[in-house]
């Protein structure tokens, strides 16, 4: 009987020991068998060159890998959020049929769960009315401006949204903490509505304040997490550095041609996108953000200002949304966009077969990103077939574009290369990740580094486009699943069976002082007696 209650009394930190030394154990075997393969591939010459280059992760990287990972993994889709409304509904169903069933009587779990019930009510406040700001500025904006408006600004004020209603809310638990934790200080409660007033409507009464509560619980959760998913794709991590094996010559750089900012729908700023590309060592982007020149003239201007060895190119991608077309342009300093972003006294608004006269006219150059290679009524490609666009004078197509090169992009190259177009790849990266895709060239005057010498060098199609494959699809769901948010699940798992011993022992780490705090918490509620946990309230 004693060893009975002394299991009891233990248990919670028992499963916790296990679990956590199975989990520990499992990550050191992978890290031992495993070593980190990142594949380089030439998508033009259709040929491996991973025995060319380095995908070397610097130390502060390892400091907080998994959760690098983690944001790697999560991206910014957020369709896993429709996962975790699958199984939310289902783990709080059991927890409330556990409670009915008298499996949870502590008082100090009763305590516990009103401070969290406390903090998810005051997110939904606060992320409630950071939301309404958001869209009323949004609205308003669209209401003068159309959609050129929304295109340009709605990132900025998501991103200083998301963060202040973290910091207040950051506030409050430190506030809670401090009540918890000092001697006179008293954590005061909303307080309840007297059971007194309640007629025969009681009942039901009860049951509407339940559902009303669980309806707040969800969409707290859904905002916390969805606000942590914004915060960490926005935060600048260290990334990879990318090394040829033979040092680059002076004549041979690595650029890529299509990048966002903030100043479209990229989460990170100009400024640190410089700063990201000169981590991975590449020599020069174009940032090209949708329907407008602003990131990039700022980050030429961080260029300059401190005196930095990149090179940022002018470009723009021109987005038409209707029609489902989206086009680079390089070398026009001068803002186009398609006749849905039309506004009175804004850039010069032009469809597709106009712009691409427009900007071939002037000396630039354009090129069609991600083009939509699918079935229509005269052939493949919607809404504009590849031999239109061949005719309209474009000066290429994405041959790979965020790493992606299977598919329809083998299409696609075979199409440039009978027509002498330029084959061109762009990482079209938004968040904070590691670089997927670049351009090896070597250019015949490496002091002349326009985009008309670089375009006219490509034409001949003797460069590398190069997509970095990090992990292999061991595990591959079906695409049903990863609509439904299970993606995550899969590249965790294709992560973790492609991680290196230093990955793991950072895993590890996390996860023993993961284990510490929950273990040192429990036993500090333990240690609490319940009438003093109670004069807290």
């Amino acid at each position: 009987m004693a060893q009975e209650l002394s299991w009891k009394k233990k248990k919670v930190f028992f499963i916790l020991t296990i679990i956590t030394i199975l989990w520990v154990a499992i990550l050191l075997i992978l890290g031992i068998i495993n070593q980190r393969t990142i594949v380089f591939y030439d998508t033009l010459a259709l040929h491996d060159v991973s025995s060319e280059y380095i995908s070397e992760l610097p130390f502060l990287r390892y400091l907080i890998e998994p959760l690098v990972a983690t944001t790697f993994i999560l991206e910014w889709e957020f369709t896993w959020l429709i996962s975790f409304l699958i199984f939310y509904p289902i783990i709080r169903g059991i927890y409330k049929y556990l409670r009915y069933r008298g499996k949870f009587k502590s008082t100090k779990f009763l305590y516990v769960c009103k401070i969290f019930s406390e903090i998810l009510e005051f997110s939904f406040k606060i992320f409630s009315v950071v939301i309404l700001l958001i869209l009323g500025f949004i609205i308003v904006g669209y209401i003068f401006q159309g959609f050129f408006f929304v295109n340009r600004y709605f990132m900025v004020p998501v991103q200083i949204g998301v963060h202040l209603a973290y910091a207040v809310i950051a506030l409050k638990v430190i506030y809670i903490l401090i009540c918890l934790f000092h001697p006179k200080l008293r954590w005061k409660l909303k307080s309840k509505r007297n059971p007194k007033k309640r007629t025969k409507h009681e009942k039901v009464l009860k049951y509407r304040v339940g559902l009303k509560k669980e309806i707040v619980y969800i969409v707290a959760c859904v905002y916390l997490l969805l606000g942590m998913n914004i915060i960490l794709i926005s935060f600048k991590f260290p990334n990879q550095r990318i090394k040829p094996i033979v040092p680059l010559a002076d004549d041979e750089f690595l650029f890529d041609f299509h990048v966002h900012t903030i100043m479209s729908d990229g989460w990170l700023t100009p400024e640190e996108r410089v700063l990201w590309y000169m981590e991975q060592g590449i020599s020069g982007a174009v940032f090209s953000d949708h329907d407008n020149l602003r990131g990039v003239l700022i980050a030429q201007e961080f260029v300059e200002r401190n005196n930095l060895d990149f090179i940022v190119f002018i470009g723009e991608e021109w987005t038409d949304h209707e029609n489902d077309i989206h086009m680079n342009y390089f070398g026009l300093e001068e803002e186009i966009v398609p006749l849905e972003s039309y506004t009175i006294d804004g850039p010069k608004a032009m469809n597709a077969s106009d712009l691409i006269s427009y900007v071939k006219s002037n000396g630039g150059y354009i090129t069609v990103n991600h083009y939509n290679y699918e079935p229509n009524d005269g052939g493949y490609g919607v809404p504009y077939t590849l031999t239109q666009l061949y005719n309209w004078g474009v000066d290429g197509f994405e041959i790979v574009n965020g790493g992606s090169y299977y598919g329809k992009y083998e299409q696609i190259r075979q199409f440039c290369l009978a027509n002498n177009l330029i084959c061109i790849g762009g990482s079209d990266i938004h968040i904070n990740e590691d670089l997927n895709t670049f351009i090896k060239i070597k250019l015949a005057d490496p002091t002349n580094l326009t985009i008309t010498n670089i375009f006219e060098t490509m034409k001949a199609n003797t460069h590398e486009v190069i997509a970095i494959q990090f992990y292999p699809r061991i595990v591959d769901f079906p695409g049903e699943l990863d609509d439904l948010g299970f993606y995550f699940l899969e590249g965790l798992i294709n992560y973790f069976l492609n991680i290196d011993i230093f990955q793991a022992l950072s895993w590890i780490g996390w996860s023993v002082l993961f284990y510490l705090i929950i273990i040192l918490g429990y036993r500090k509620i333990k240690s609490i007696a319940p009438e003093k946990l109670k004069s807290k309230f």
